[in-house]
């Protein structure tokens, strides 16, 4: 759901500037923002996985094992309320995410996200931020399931998930901050596929510069560590847990006064570390190469209206051919 992804999100140092702009009139203030969207992918399996790539995200979300499940149209809507207030200490910001992805022909895939943010601002130009985000009941789509026993059947596998995070920003000066960010989360399978619980924690930097008027970049790094180990899972022939490395670049520009142009550039290495030579896992890695372009256009100072176009490509080591799928979307923004 980009309503609480990098879209929505605003860089730290940005944020903090127009917080001071803010404050200068008011020491308190509520801002509620909508926005709609509507999709076509030509992969379900593979649409909320590709769309939650992003540094602000959830990037590792769970390897779908059996993509090419047929596209489909998604309409996303979306709301956040955010409160901005002064303390002793500075600014906080207190924000509530919440919205859905609704497919129209393949509908067990719909779910929704929700996710909660308190950001506290200090004059020496740090911030620390606490984040909680789930997904209840993210249907992956169809999978084998394989017993100890040698019995083999498919399912209907779906999660929920959840993370929490913090993220510590310091703004080295008006231009540029640095962000360092850990979390730690919880994958909830339904049945049979119980045994791929997953507890996951992440450590990385986040590098974020203002080049100029209407130009801003940020790249970041995330390592992660999965591990289905509390669930036994090496003893069945299905261990999904895993070594992650991630990185992330996302250029904005201006070209004209009210349109403003994204690039952002996603690679994701995930290794397999299952110890259990029968699981098809074993020994492998899977490797993704994304990219997206967006255009917004500022319609007026409360609306705004975006395109956008997302290409990705996967691949298992132990397969020989390679995934992609694309995703297009066209969507409206409205805050007050």
């Amino acid at each position: 759901m980009r309503a609480i992804t990098r879209s929505k999100l605003l860089p730290s140092a940005l944020w903090i500037a127009v917080c001071g702009s803010a404050d200068a009139h008011a020491e308190s203030g509520w801002k509620i923002g909508a926005e709609a969207n509507a999709f076509y992918t030509d992969d379900a399996a593979l649409f909320s996985v590709s769309r939650r790539l992003s540094l602000k995200d959830d990037p590792t979300q769970p390897i779908v094992d059996r993509p090419g499940q047929g596209g489909d149209f998604v309409y996303e809507p979306s709301a956040e309320v955010d409160w901005i207030g002064r303390n002793r200490f500075g600014l906080l910001r207190v924000s509530l995410d919440a919205g859905a992805y609704l497919f129209t022909r393949q509908t067990r895939f719909s779910h929704g996200l929700f996710e909660f943010t308190a950001s506290q601002s200090f004059a020496s130009g740090t911030q620390v931020s606490l984040l909680y985000n789930v997904t209840p009941d993210l249907y992956l789509g169809r999978n084998l399931f394989r017993a100890l026993d040698g019995e083999e059947f498919e399912g209907n596998e779906s999660l929920t998930n959840h993370y929490g995070s913090i993220h510590l920003d310091q703004a080295l000066n008006e231009s540029v901050t640095v962000r360092l960010l850990g979390r730690y989360g919880v994958r909830i399978y339904n049945e049979p596929f119980q045994h791929r619980d997953t507890e996951f924690w992440t450590v990385g930097p986040h590098f974020e510069w203002r080049i100029g008027p209407g130009t801003e970049l940020l790249i970041g790094y995330h390592y992660e560590h999965g591990s289905a180990a509390q669930q036994k899972s090496p003893h069945f022939p299905d261990d999904v847990s895993y070594v992650n490395h991630y990185a992330s670049a996302e250029l904005s520009l201006r070209p004209a006064e009210k349109l403003t142009a994204n690039f952002i550039f996603d690679y994701e290495k995930n290794d397999f570390t299952s110890t259990n030579r029968s699981d098809e896992h074993f020994g492998a890695a899977e490797i993704v190469y994304q990219g997206e372009i967006e255009l917004r256009y500022e319609m007026t100072e409360h609306a705004g209206i975006k395109l956008g176009w997302q290409h990705g490509r996967r691949k298992l080591t132990t397969e020989e051919r390679a995934v992609k799928n694309n995703n297009v979307w066209l969507g409206l923004e409205y805050s007050y």
